[in-house]
């Protein structure tokens, strides 16, 4: 007597497939079948369903109606990086790029400095040096519609604004995002941690008013003088104060002698 070959996964689920297309099965083989294909492997049970019911669509494909609408949690959401502007530059970015350096810079240190001051070398809670502005947009979207502006400093610290505005939407500390989305927390960490869509002297140049650019070039001039060591003169000596004369002793005269 032959001993027949184990059955192997792939077997095992045509038969259990199989047995859902005769006829009109109930629901306690429905479930029996469910629970027998539990048992494999993921890959096998899809390759058997597929051959049945024909490939199974991409749930990456499903546009969001549809993902709301069968219960489905949204997509993995991907970003990229649109601009990168460093330093003193972004003063040329306009004054909500500012007021979001001087939100940064109070949320650091709770000190509020001027974009200026910020950027002074010479002054404590500077960011010179570390300063980076990034636009982040969502990469398999159409057109690119920025979604956050994130401001890099301090080597691993950051703020994550909404695109254009000064709503704070996370905290960055140690290089981490402080978020509760997860969605959201995990799409800007992994945008950040790659390298720069294009190499600095590619990025697209940001528009600067001619007034604006004098501003800043006044401001950077005021801040140079505010840190140039003052020259040391020398005190000027008191003047000598003239003394009145002594006056002389009147010697008494000798009266003569009346004889």
């Amino acid at each position: 007597m032959t001993k027949r070959p184990p059955k192997t996964e792939a077997t095992r689920a045509k038969e259990i497939i199989a047995s859902l297309q005769m006829g009109e099965p109930g629901s306690a083989e429905v479930f029996d079948a469910f629970w027998k294909l539990d048992e494999l492997s993921v890959e096998v049970v899809r390759d058997a369903v597929a051959s049945w019911m024909g490939p199974l669509s991409s749930l990456d494909q499903l546009d969001p109606a549809t993902r709301l609408a069968l219960k489905l949690p949204p997509r993995a959401l991907r970003l990229r990086t649109l601009s990168v502007v460093r330093d003193a530059d972004i003063l040329d970015l306009g004054p909500v790029a500012e007021d979001q350096l001087r939100l940064a810079g109070k949320s650091w240190d709770g000190v509020d400095l001027a974009p200026e001051e910020r950027l002074d070398g010479e002054v404590e809670g500077s960011f010179a040096g570390t300063l980076e502005r990034r636009v982040l947009a969502d990469a398999e979207a159409h057109g690119a519609i920025p979604l956050f502006d994130v401001l890099l400093f301090a080597g691993d610290a950051g703020v994550v604004f909404a695109a254009g505005t000064t709503q704070k939407v996370a905290l960055m500390a140690y290089g981490k995002v402080e978020l509760r989305d997860p969605r959201t927390r995990v799409a800007i960490e992994e945008a950040l941690a790659l390298p720069d869509a294009f190499p600095s002297e590619d990025i697209p140049p940001q528009p600067v008013t001619v007034a604006r650019k004098m501003a800043t070039k006044v401001a950077k001039k005021k801040m140079a003088t505010k840190t140039k060591p003052a020259t040391k003169t020398k005190a000027a000596r008191p003047a000598k104060v003239k003394r009145a004369p002594k006056k002389a002793k009147k010697s008494a005269a000798k009266s003569p002698r009346r004889r």
